[in-house]
């Protein structure tokens, strides 16, 4: 398990965020069924864990 798939697991994100790598750098993928609220605080979570300028997409 590397470093992105066990933040979204301890952070309970991983039900509907994933993470790929495109051109050497890690990109976040948030499923937009989610809620707003929920959408804002994953993207808070990540940014806090990964640096504010890491990729979010909402798909």
């Amino acid at each position: 398990m590397n470093t992105e798939q066990h933040f979204l697991i301890k952070y309970g994100l991983h039900n509907f965020v994933t993470c790929t790598r495109k051109c050497g750098k890690q990109v976040f993928l948030i499923r937009s069924m989610e809620g707003q609220n929920m959408i804002a605080h994953a993207k808070n979570l990540i940014k806090g864990g990964f640096g504010e300028t890491t990729e979010i997409q909402t798909i």
